[in-house]
């Protein structure tokens, strides 16, 4: 942290002249978040220029639109030496960024399908494939608990549970499916808002509860294959049905990874627009911070530009790759910065809204905290949600549980056997782990094997598994 910034840091800790410090150290975080912002979007872009020069003929005619979209915002927010217009290329960005997650979310919810349906078709692999002889059940768990336990740190040993328990053979009923989920879920009770409610939302995207007509439109011809797949039986797939399928779902999950590649990508992109817009009316024009950098970055952006309207490997303006020398090793540098940044911002919004609000600094505070959002990581968070940091009482998440249960005993009456167990799989292991001891682990893991009177279907899960332990 800059001595200045954290001076005036220690002032605010002991309540010492908040007039004065207060609006000087949301000034310093508007400089900051605007310099690390302006490096981001510079690196960030080049990338997706990269990326787009590489795979445009794959990528759908939506990203082309919001490509237009995007530069023209940069020429007229970033690029133009004006601050006039700000709010409307704020509300414009936000729009697109709310339509961007929502094809994400789409994107979202169809690769979670696929893999439903690609999990059951390794079920039924070696139908039409030849097998060695099938281990013995209980030698090969001891195996696997071996490789559970084999690690002294408990959040391995977890991942390792819920990794196992998602590749064996489904042989529970529904009821203790429930039970698990029940167990696992109740774990959560007092957590934050935010962390619940993440984790439902794995789960219903894991078991395809939210496939509806609202993804239809975004993407037709993945809605096509998604109605032949629910149309076939799995009990009775023949071999040519088999390898059809298998080869549709590849040809599927590539262009989904290449489209959600691009989209994640785009995003980021966004994000930090969005946030160079949120700070621009407290520092853009003062041109001695980080002047260098700045200059360096908004070059760079500005080359990237250019080379979208011409298309072409070799448009960038002469000498603009050298200004990424300029930038070396600056996002790195600035990262414990930007921490201490958050970490007053923190304590501002905490500890001082009153002094803010009495110093018509809040519309400052604001902006600064929707930047802190933006660069949190969790790319596609919603910047008006209210209920991050609330927390959940045993009732209310008693309340969803419920509801989540029954939206998924009615998703398993007109589901296919296979895509129910494999719903179960995908999603048991979403929960917090509800095995009390390496007993109860044993016990589950024997209890799948023995159960499985399916044998390519448990030679299919064991090989997974094996796969999981030798990796």
């Amino acid at each position: 942290m800059s001595g200045n910034l954290k001076a005036i840091y220690k002032e605010i800790l002991i309540n010492r002249d908040l007039e004065e410090n207060i609006p000087k150290a949301l000034r310093i975080a508007a400089e900051k978040y605007y310099t690390s912002a302006m490096v981001k979007l510079a690196m960030d872009y080049y990338t997706y220029y990269e990326m787009y020069c590489d795979e445009k003929e794959h990528w759908s005619e939506d990203l082309a639109e919001y490509i237009e979209t995007i530069k023209g915002i940069i020429s007229e927010g970033l690029l133009d030496s004006s601050t006039d217009g700000i709010e409307g290329l704020i509300s414009r960005t936000d729009e697109i960024r709310k339509r961007a997650a929502a094809k994400m979310e789409a994107i979202t919810r169809y690769v979670d399908l696929f893999e439903l349906y690609e999990y059951a078709l390794n079920r039924v692999e070696y139908r039409f494939k030849e097998m060695d002889r099938v281990e013995d059940d209980e030698a090969f768990a001891r195996k696997v608990l071996r490789y559970i336990f084999e690690s002294d740190d408990n959040s391995v040993i977890n991942n390792r549970i819920k990794e196992i328990i998602s590749q064996l053979p489904v042989r529970i009923t529904k009821e203790k499916y429930y039970d698990f989920m029940r167990s696992g879920i109740g774990m959560l009770a007092g957590a934050g808002e935010d962390t619940w409610r993440t984790m439902f939302y794995m789960v219903r995207s894991s078991a395809a509860l939210d496939i509806n007509e609202e993804i239809r439109d975004v993407y037709p011809e993945l809605w096509e294959r998604k109605e032949e797949l629910e149309r076939l039986d799995f009990k009775a797939i023949s071999r040519e049905e088999y390898e059809a399928v298998a080869s549709g779902i590849d040809e599927a999950t590539r262009y989904l990874e290449i489209e959600g590649t691009a989209f994640i990508s785009l995003v980021e992109i966004i994000n930090g627009i969005y946030t160079l817009l949120l700070c621009i009316p407290y520092n853009k024009n003062d041109l001695t911070v980080d002047s260098e950098i700045r200059k360096a970055a908004l070059d760079i952006i500005r080359g990237i530009n250019e080379a979208f309207l011409k298309e072409g490997p070799d448009t960038f303006p002469v000498g603009i790759l050298d200004k990424f020398t300029v930038l070396e090793g600056v996002q790195e540098d600035m990262e414990l910065e930007m921490m201490k940044v958050e970490d007053i911002l923190y304590h501002i919004n905490e500890r001082h809204g009153a002094v803010v609000k009495s110093l018509n600094e809040d519309s400052v505070l604001e902006s600064l905290l929707r930047c802190r959002i933006l660069n949190s990581g969790s790319l596609f968070v919603d910047l008006n949600d209210p209920g991050m940091n609330l927390r959940v009482n045993n009732e209310g998440l008693g309340r969803e549980t419920d509801k989540l249960i029954k939206e998924l005993d009615d998703k398993f009456r007109n589901t296919d056997r296979m895509i129910a167990r494999a719903i179960m799989a995908n999603t048991i292991d979403k929960v917090p782990v509800f095995f009390d001891s390496r007993t109860e682990v044993m016990d589950y893991i024997l209890y799948s094997l023995k159960r499985c009177t399916d044998i390519p279907e448990k030679y299919a899960s064991m090989e997974i598994i094996r796969s999981i332990m030798e990796w």
